[in-house]
Protein backbone atom coordinates (compact mmCIF):
# COMPACT_ATOMS: atom_id res chain seq x y z
CA UNK A 1 0.00 0.00 0.00
CA UNK A 2 1.43 3.27 -1.10
CA UNK A 3 -1.27 6.05 -0.88
CA UNK A 4 -3.90 7.57 1.47
CA UNK A 5 -6.76 9.07 0.48
CA UNK A 6 -8.11 11.56 3.48
CA UNK A 7 -11.37 13.10 3.13
CA UNK A 8 -12.10 15.13 5.94
CA UNK A 9 -15.80 16.53 5.82
CA UNK A 10 -18.35 18.38 8.31
CA UNK A 11 -21.39 17.90 7.69
CA UNK A 12 -21.57 17.49 3.74
CA UNK A 13 -23.79 17.96 0.92
CA UNK A 14 -24.54 13.95 0.13
CA UNK A 15 -24.86 13.93 -3.47
CA UNK A 16 -21.14 15.87 -4.29
CA UNK A 17 -19.45 13.33 -1.56
CA UNK A 18 -21.33 10.61 -3.68
CA UNK A 19 -19.76 11.66 -6.66
CA UNK A 20 -16.41 12.15 -4.70
CA UNK A 21 -16.49 8.96 -4.07
CA UNK A 22 -17.45 6.98 -7.21
CA UNK A 23 -14.53 8.95 -8.90
CA UNK A 24 -12.42 7.75 -6.55
CA UNK A 25 -14.03 4.13 -6.97
CA UNK A 26 -12.60 3.96 -10.72
CA UNK A 27 -8.92 4.87 -10.36
CA UNK A 28 -6.65 3.48 -12.46
CA UNK A 29 -4.24 2.83 -9.59
CA UNK A 30 -5.52 -0.76 -7.70
CA UNK A 31 -7.48 -0.63 -4.30
CA UNK A 32 -4.67 -2.83 -3.15
CA UNK A 33 -2.24 0.33 -3.36
CA UNK A 34 -3.86 3.00 -1.52
CA UNK A 35 -6.55 2.83 1.16
CA UNK A 36 -9.32 5.40 1.80
CA UNK A 37 -9.92 6.95 5.24
CA UNK A 38 -13.04 9.30 5.19
CA UNK A 39 -12.61 11.73 8.67
CA UNK A 40 -16.08 12.59 10.29
CA UNK A 41 -15.95 15.72 11.80
CA UNK A 42 -18.78 16.07 14.09
CA UNK A 43 -21.00 15.85 11.41
CA UNK A 44 -24.68 15.00 12.35
CA UNK A 45 -25.87 12.43 12.19
CA UNK A 46 -22.74 10.30 11.52
CA UNK A 47 -21.61 9.62 8.42
CA UNK A 48 -20.88 6.28 8.97
CA UNK A 49 -24.36 5.22 8.66
CA UNK A 50 -24.97 7.27 5.20
CA UNK A 51 -22.14 5.96 2.97
CA UNK A 52 -20.91 2.90 2.14
CA UNK A 53 -17.30 2.22 1.35
CA UNK A 54 -17.80 -1.48 1.24
CA UNK A 55 -16.36 -1.08 -2.05
CA UNK A 56 -13.03 -0.81 -0.68
CA UNK A 57 -11.20 -3.40 0.90
CA UNK A 58 -8.82 -0.73 2.76
CA UNK A 59 -11.86 2.12 2.97
CA UNK A 60 -13.43 3.10 6.71
CA UNK A 61 -14.96 5.82 8.29
CA UNK A 62 -12.93 7.50 11.94
CA UNK A 63 -14.73 9.97 13.86
CA UNK A 64 -13.10 13.89 15.19
CA UNK A 65 -14.92 15.53 17.96
CA UNK A 66 -12.97 18.67 17.75
CA UNK A 67 -14.18 20.49 14.94
CA UNK A 68 -11.84 21.97 12.19
CA UNK A 69 -9.88 21.26 9.03
CA UNK A 70 -6.27 20.95 10.75
CA UNK A 71 -7.40 18.64 13.63
CA UNK A 72 -9.36 16.34 11.72
CA UNK A 73 -6.78 15.94 8.78
CA UNK A 74 -4.41 15.17 11.60
CA UNK A 75 -6.47 12.86 12.84
CA UNK A 76 -6.47 11.34 9.32
CA UNK A 77 -2.52 11.04 9.30
CA UNK A 78 -2.76 9.34 12.59
CA UNK A 79 -5.10 6.61 11.03
CA UNK A 80 -3.00 6.21 7.81
CA UNK A 81 -0.68 3.63 7.24
CA UNK A 82 1.22 5.03 4.20
CA UNK A 83 3.67 7.24 3.67
CA UNK A 84 1.98 9.46 1.08
CA UNK A 85 -1.25 11.38 1.69
CA UNK A 86 -3.56 13.07 -0.49
CA UNK A 87 -6.29 15.24 0.99
CA UNK A 88 -9.32 15.64 -0.70
CA UNK A 89 -12.56 17.90 0.61
CA UNK A 90 -16.00 16.08 -0.16
CA UNK A 91 -16.22 18.65 -3.24
CA UNK A 92 -13.21 17.47 -4.93
CA UNK A 93 -13.54 14.67 -7.68
CA UNK A 94 -10.51 13.31 -8.95
CA UNK A 95 -8.95 12.40 -12.68
CA UNK A 96 -9.29 8.64 -13.13
CA UNK A 97 -5.32 8.68 -13.27
CA UNK A 98 -4.94 10.99 -10.35
CA UNK A 99 -3.18 8.10 -7.98
CA UNK A 100 -1.26 6.78 -10.29
CA UNK A 101 0.35 10.25 -11.52
CA UNK A 102 0.89 11.10 -7.86
CA UNK A 103 2.63 7.48 -7.20
CA UNK A 104 4.51 8.41 -10.14
CA UNK A 105 5.76 11.94 -9.46
CA UNK A 106 6.63 10.66 -5.28
CA UNK A 107 9.07 8.17 -7.06
CA UNK A 108 10.36 11.08 -9.77
CA UNK A 109 10.84 13.08 -7.31
CA UNK A 110 11.83 11.92 -3.82
CA UNK A 111 12.71 15.32 -2.41
CA UNK A 112 9.27 16.92 -3.12
CA UNK A 113 7.55 17.32 -0.15
CA UNK A 114 3.91 18.81 -0.78
CA UNK A 115 2.48 18.72 -4.20
CA UNK A 116 -0.82 19.52 -6.47
CA UNK A 117 -2.09 20.43 -10.18
CA UNK A 118 -4.96 22.54 -11.61
CA UNK A 119 -8.38 22.64 -10.16
CA UNK A 120 -11.31 23.21 -12.75
CA UNK A 121 -14.60 24.61 -11.50
CA UNK A 122 -17.97 22.74 -12.43
CA UNK A 123 -21.06 24.79 -11.39
CA UNK A 124 -24.08 23.38 -10.41
CA UNK A 125 -26.88 23.66 -13.19
CA UNK A 126 -28.73 26.74 -10.95
CA UNK A 127 -25.59 28.62 -9.70
CA UNK A 128 -24.70 32.07 -11.67
CA UNK A 129 -20.88 31.41 -12.31
CA UNK A 130 -18.93 34.46 -10.90
CA UNK A 131 -16.66 36.96 -12.60
CA UNK A 132 -13.05 35.25 -14.04
CA UNK A 133 -11.45 37.73 -11.53
CA UNK A 134 -13.01 36.08 -8.66
CA UNK A 135 -12.85 32.26 -9.28
CA UNK A 136 -9.67 31.95 -7.68
CA UNK A 137 -11.67 32.48 -4.78
CA UNK A 138 -13.34 29.38 -5.66
CA UNK A 139 -9.64 27.91 -6.07
CA UNK A 140 -9.57 28.11 -10.10
CA UNK A 141 -6.22 26.94 -10.91
CA UNK A 142 -4.59 25.91 -14.59
CA UNK A 143 -1.21 25.00 -14.19
CA UNK A 144 0.27 24.98 -17.77
CA UNK A 145 3.59 23.83 -16.76
CA UNK A 146 5.03 22.04 -13.93
CA UNK A 147 6.92 23.88 -11.42
CA UNK A 148 9.24 22.86 -8.53
CA UNK A 149 10.81 24.91 -5.60
CA UNK A 150 11.97 25.10 -2.09
CA UNK A 151 11.49 28.50 -2.31
CA UNK A 152 8.27 29.48 -0.13
CA UNK A 153 8.35 32.94 -2.26
CA UNK A 154 8.29 31.11 -5.43
CA UNK A 155 4.05 31.37 -5.34
CA UNK A 156 3.94 29.56 -8.54
CA UNK A 157 5.35 26.41 -7.74
CA UNK A 158 2.88 26.36 -4.22
CA UNK A 159 0.32 23.89 -4.46
CA UNK A 160 -3.15 24.24 -3.37
CA UNK A 161 -5.44 22.50 -1.24
CA UNK A 162 -7.62 20.77 -3.81
CA UNK A 163 -6.13 17.24 -4.05
CA UNK A 164 -3.02 18.53 -1.85
CA UNK A 165 -0.35 15.71 -1.81
CA UNK A 166 1.83 15.15 1.10
CA UNK A 167 4.52 12.83 2.32
CA UNK A 168 4.16 11.44 6.11
CA UNK A 169 7.78 12.68 6.90
CA UNK A 170 6.46 16.84 5.63
CA UNK A 171 2.77 16.81 7.30
CA UNK A 172 5.08 15.19 10.69
CA UNK A 173 7.09 18.30 10.77
CA UNK A 174 3.88 20.28 10.48
CA UNK A 175 2.39 18.76 12.91
CA UNK A 176 5.19 19.66 15.36
CA UNK A 177 4.92 23.09 14.37
CA UNK A 178 1.14 23.36 15.40
CA UNK A 179 2.46 22.10 19.08
CA UNK A 180 5.01 24.97 18.90
CA UNK A 181 2.38 27.50 17.62
CA UNK A 182 -1.31 26.73 17.96
CA UNK A 183 -2.01 29.73 16.29
CA UNK A 184 -1.16 27.85 13.11
CA UNK A 185 -4.31 25.99 13.97
CA UNK A 186 -6.52 29.11 13.21
CA UNK A 187 -5.78 29.44 8.98
CA UNK A 188 -7.89 26.66 8.34
CA UNK A 189 -11.71 26.13 8.16
CA UNK A 190 -13.76 25.33 11.16
CA UNK A 191 -17.51 24.72 10.87
CA UNK A 192 -18.84 27.45 8.28
CA UNK A 193 -16.16 29.96 9.15
CA UNK A 194 -14.28 30.79 5.86
CA UNK A 195 -10.30 31.12 7.03
CA UNK A 196 -7.59 29.91 4.70
CA UNK A 197 -3.72 28.92 4.46
CA UNK A 198 -3.57 25.31 6.39
CA UNK A 199 -2.42 24.22 2.81
CA UNK A 200 0.27 26.76 1.92
CA UNK A 201 1.34 26.36 5.75
CA UNK A 202 2.23 22.77 5.36
CA UNK A 203 4.05 23.75 1.79
CA UNK A 204 6.34 26.28 3.62
CA UNK A 205 6.87 23.88 6.51
CA UNK A 206 8.02 21.19 4.37
CA UNK A 207 10.25 23.31 2.41
CA UNK A 208 11.93 24.69 6.37
CA UNK A 209 12.52 21.23 7.00
CA UNK A 210 14.63 20.47 3.44
CA UNK A 211 11.68 19.29 1.04
CA UNK A 212 10.48 20.92 -2.37
CA UNK A 213 6.91 21.92 -3.26
CA UNK A 214 5.61 21.46 -6.64
CA UNK A 215 2.59 21.47 -8.81
CA UNK A 216 2.09 19.37 -11.78
CA UNK A 217 0.01 19.77 -15.21
CA UNK A 218 -0.62 16.45 -15.41
CA UNK A 219 -2.81 16.50 -11.65
CA UNK A 220 -6.42 17.70 -12.29
CA UNK A 221 -9.43 18.04 -10.15
CA UNK A 222 -13.02 18.86 -10.37
CA UNK A 223 -13.92 21.65 -8.28
CA UNK A 224 -17.87 21.40 -7.32
CA UNK A 225 -19.36 24.54 -6.96
CA UNK A 226 -23.30 24.80 -5.21
CA UNK A 227 -25.04 27.64 -6.28
CA UNK A 228 -24.52 29.52 -2.41
CA UNK A 229 -21.30 29.61 -3.33
CA UNK A 230 -21.47 31.73 -6.37
CA UNK A 231 -23.57 34.25 -4.38
CA UNK A 232 -21.77 37.87 -4.49
CA UNK A 233 -22.08 37.60 -0.57
CA UNK A 234 -20.06 34.65 0.20
CA UNK A 235 -17.63 35.37 -2.67
CA UNK A 236 -16.69 38.37 -0.74
CA UNK A 237 -16.64 36.82 2.11
CA UNK A 238 -14.41 34.26 0.67
CA UNK A 239 -12.23 37.26 -0.52
CA UNK A 240 -12.24 38.74 2.62
CA UNK A 241 -11.16 35.53 4.81
CA UNK A 242 -8.51 35.05 1.78
CA UNK A 243 -6.79 38.71 2.91
CA UNK A 244 -7.32 38.08 6.56
CA UNK A 245 -5.29 34.38 6.48
CA UNK A 246 -2.68 35.75 4.55
CA UNK A 247 -1.70 38.67 6.78
CA UNK A 248 -2.31 36.67 9.81
CA UNK A 249 -0.31 33.45 8.50
CA UNK A 250 2.45 36.23 7.46
CA UNK A 251 2.36 37.02 11.32
CA UNK A 252 2.75 33.58 12.40
CA UNK A 253 5.81 32.77 10.42
CA UNK A 254 8.02 36.15 11.08
CA UNK A 255 6.07 37.09 14.43
CA UNK A 256 5.81 40.86 12.28
CA UNK A 257 2.91 42.67 10.01
CA UNK A 258 4.16 44.01 7.23
CA UNK A 259 4.28 47.72 7.96
CA UNK A 260 2.95 49.39 4.60
CA UNK A 261 -0.83 47.17 6.00
CA UNK A 262 -0.46 49.97 8.88
CA UNK A 263 1.10 52.89 6.98
CA UNK A 264 -1.56 55.38 6.90
CA UNK A 265 0.04 56.61 3.41
CA UNK A 266 0.32 53.73 1.71
CA UNK A 267 -3.50 53.05 2.75
CA UNK A 268 -5.03 56.38 1.43
CA UNK A 269 -2.78 55.65 -1.96
CA UNK A 270 -4.33 52.17 -2.12
CA UNK A 271 -8.12 53.55 -1.50
CA UNK A 272 -7.80 56.17 -4.34
CA UNK A 273 -6.79 53.06 -6.51
CA UNK A 274 -9.41 51.60 -5.76
CA UNK A 275 -11.84 54.33 -6.90
CA UNK A 276 -10.45 54.25 -10.53
CA UNK A 277 -10.45 49.79 -10.40
CA UNK A 278 -13.27 47.83 -12.93
CA UNK A 279 -16.60 46.83 -11.09
CA UNK A 280 -15.22 43.51 -10.28
CA UNK A 281 -11.33 44.20 -9.16
CA UNK A 282 -12.81 47.23 -6.92
CA UNK A 283 -14.85 44.74 -4.62
CA UNK A 284 -12.08 42.51 -4.38
CA UNK A 285 -9.94 44.69 -3.51
CA UNK A 286 -12.29 46.59 -0.92
CA UNK A 287 -12.79 42.83 0.34
CA UNK A 288 -9.28 42.30 0.75
CA UNK A 289 -8.86 45.66 2.53
CA UNK A 290 -11.35 45.02 5.51
CA UNK A 291 -9.43 41.19 5.06
CA UNK A 292 -6.35 42.85 5.88
CA UNK A 293 -7.68 45.81 8.69
CA UNK A 294 -9.29 43.28 10.59
CA UNK A 295 -6.59 40.71 11.15
CA UNK A 296 -4.11 43.44 11.94
CA UNK A 297 -6.64 44.23 14.85
CA UNK A 298 -6.62 40.84 15.72
CA UNK A 299 -2.34 41.02 15.98
CA UNK A 300 -2.79 44.33 17.52
CA UNK A 301 -4.91 42.42 20.60
CA UNK A 302 -2.88 39.33 20.44
CA UNK A 303 0.53 41.61 21.30
CA UNK A 304 -1.07 43.28 24.03
CA UNK A 305 0.44 42.37 27.59
CA UNK A 306 -2.13 40.01 29.70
Amino acid sequence: MLISVIIATHNPAMEPLVRVLAALRVQTLPLWQWELIVVDNCSRPLLRDRIDLSWHPAGRVIREDRLGLTVARLAGFAEARTDIAVLVDDDNVLEPDYLAQVKTIAAQHPNLGVWSGSVVLEFAADAVPPPPAWRANLTERHVLRDAISSNRYDHESTPWGAGLCVRREAFTAYARELVHNPLRRELDLHGQSLLYGGDTDIAYVACANGYAKGVFSRLTVLHLIPARRCTPEYLQKSMEGHAYSSVMHEFILSSTVPPYFTNPVWLARQWLRRLFMPLPERVQATCHARGVARAVRNIRMLQQPR
